[in-house]
């Protein structure tokens, strides 16, 4: 069935707020994990206020401030804040930028996702289209950023802007097929994620493998 928009929204990705194992194999930084911890509690209670003042103070704490500002994107992006969601996913991609790359990938490939998501709810289909590429090169066959790509680009031509180095972009199927792909993508994604913990390598800030 149609959505009401010339452009069907992108697959939401669920489940965003990473969990971390916090005494796998250090005491350090104990207390910073705590306080996302917390944030994540409130934030998936939809307590959101209270996860704001609690993502800000971790934020603080050098060692989860990348997860904090990754938090704080989320919760601002269901308050309908985008452009300080959007603010908040930069702020966590140069933070991760200055880490080895091998760490976090993750929350690398989640914080580029999610950009692109408000991207898209903006109306910025390059912009999106460059946040799910980012994806992509984080954890290459993820099906919910490869469609994603694919629809930021078919809008990008709706609007006659220029996709160049972008991949496939023909005409193929209605928007109306379309919407019924994603709809099977979410659904499979919910019962992906509601089925399984997060990956090993996701033991806590500084303490990847």
């Amino acid at each position: 069935m149609k959505t009401g928009s010339a452009n069907p929204p992108p697959v939401v990705l669920l489940a965003a707020v990473i969990v971390f194992a916090l005494f796998a194999s250090s005491c350090s930084g104990v207390h910073g994990k705590l306080l996302v911890t917390r944030a994540n509690f409130m934030a998936a209670r939809g307590m959101n206020s209270e996860a704001v003042h609690l993502y800000m103070e971790a934020a603080e704490h050098e060692d989860v401030a990348a997860y904090a500002q990754y938090g704080l994107g989320l919760v601002f992006f269901a308050m309908d804040e985008n452009e300080a969601a959007a603010g908040r996913f930069a702020l966590a991609e140069q933070l991760l930028e200055a880490m080895p790359e091998k760490l976090h990938r993750e929350l690398r490939y989640r914080n580029h996702y999610n950009a692109g998501i408000v991207l898209f709810a903006g109306g910025d289909f390059a912009g999106a289209a460059g946040a799910f590429r980012n994806a992509l090169r984080t954890s290459s066959g993820r099906t919910e950023a490869m469609r994603n790509l694919e629809l930021s680009l078919k809008s990008m031509e709706r609007n006659g802007e220029n996709t160049a180095g972008g991949g496939s972009t023909d005409n193929a199927g209605s928007d109306e097929a379309m919407a019924q792909v994603f709809q099977y993508i979410r659904q499979k994604e919910v019962e992906k994620w509601r089925s399984r913990e997060w990956p090993q390598e996701e033991h806590a800030p500084g303490d990847d493998r």
